[in-house]
């Protein structure tokens, strides 16, 4: 059977509970999260319609959302929960600029420069500090009139009331004003819930797969609102991780720094991850995906309960650079006694 008619066939006997029943894959960063978000969305029973969907657990997502809206009664805190979020999902609507020149701009930077997408936004952002553009978009994965929907009907339930002229405030003009009920947690999560199930279900009915690295530091919130998910932590050895991480346009080229990060992830997501139930939660080393791909892949298919039909050419080898830190002095020295501590836990020693 096809790859293809084995997706048709999944699609029949999959029911809309599925959308319940999604997988997140998180890490420190730089250890293998998109890889495994590949790979999961390469089996015909899961569908990975865009890679990271920052509305869910990153600042000004649904986990923030939830928080502010169902915590301190504040008329302004509740606001500028929704302000924030609509904020976001407009963010991550389109990617580059809104402005088409500034986009030529990214284009020939890439064709004249020998410049990634990213090392060419950042060369025109920073030449245009003012303008307004994003390095990652997710609405053209849902569609943009599927994703405008689902946006707009949660702000409509969320707001009782938006007050088109705005109010004046402290922090000057707010127009619109969201004026929101108070909201128990249960209810919001359950509007959440619904609001991913839409969102992908439009798509796909099949279980859906998320692959946001800062998921690791979220997997509560996660299991909290989807209880049956599933989450595969990916983790790498931290050396190659720092040395990675120093190298990217996103982050400061400070071997130190990069070090307490990692650690500092590291530690939150193990603790995190203690605390709930075993079946829940997979580990996977980026490590033994590439040298034992066979035997890590069907680990990973008796964990989502499913046969062992992931498209394991996906995992290359060449592109993990595994161990290119081993020499480095600097990355070896700013190793810290925690980090050390957890390497050994996960057999890094």
């Amino acid at each position: 059977m096809s790859r293809a008619t084995s997706k048709q066939a999944c699609r029949k006997i999959m029911s809309q509970s599925q959308l319940t029943l999604p997988v997140f894959v998180g890490g420190s960063g730089r250890s293998g999260t998109s890889l495994m978000g590949d790979l999961v969305g390469s089996h015909p029973a899961f569908n990975l319609p865009v890679h990271e969907n920052k509305l869910i657990v990153e600042r000004a997502g649904l986990r923030d959302l939830i928080r502010d809206l169902s915590g301190i009664p504040d008329l302004m805190r509740r606001h500028f929960a929704i302000l924030h979020f609509y904020a976001r999902a407009q963010k991550l609507r389109n990617l580059a600029f809104r402005d088409v020149a500034l986009n030529q701009q990214v284009q020939n930077r890439m064709n004249e420069h020998g410049a990634s997408f990213h090392q060419a936004f950042e060369y025109v952002q920073r030449q245009n500090p003012q303008a307004s553009g994003s390095v990652h978009a997710i609405a053209q994965g849902f569609g943009i009139n599927n994703y405008d929907k689902c946006v707009n009907e949660l702000v409509k339930k969320l707001a009782v009331h938006i007050d088109q002229n705005g109010i004046v405030d402290t922090d000057g003009l707010l127009k619109p004003f969201f004026v929101t009920k108070q909201f128990e947690r249960a209810e919001l999560l359950d509007i959440a819930r619904g609001f991913l199930c839409d969102l992908y279900g439009t798509i796909s009915q099949l279980r859906w797969v998320d692959d946001t690295p800062s998921n690791s530091l979220a997997v509560d919130f996660l299991a909290e609102l989807f209880p049956e998910m599933r989450f595969v932590n990916m983790i790498r050895s931290p050396a190659d991780t720092i040395s990675s991480y120093v190298k990217q346009v996103w982050f400061p080229n400070d071997v130190k720094l990069a070090e307490q990060y990692i650690c500092s992830n590291l530690l939150a997501a193990e603790k995190l991850m203690e605390a709930l139930p075993e079946h829940l939660t997979l580990t996977v080393r980026m490590e033994d995906l590439v040298e034992q791909p066979e035997k890590t892949l069907e680990t990973l298919a008796e964990f989502l309960n499913v046969s062992n039909e992931f498209n394991s050419q996906l995992v290359k080898s060449d592109a993990a650079h595994i161990g290119r830190s081993e020499s480095d002095r600097d990355i070896q020295a700013a190793i810290s006694e925690d980090l050390k501590a957890w390497m050994a836990r996960h057999d890094y020693a």
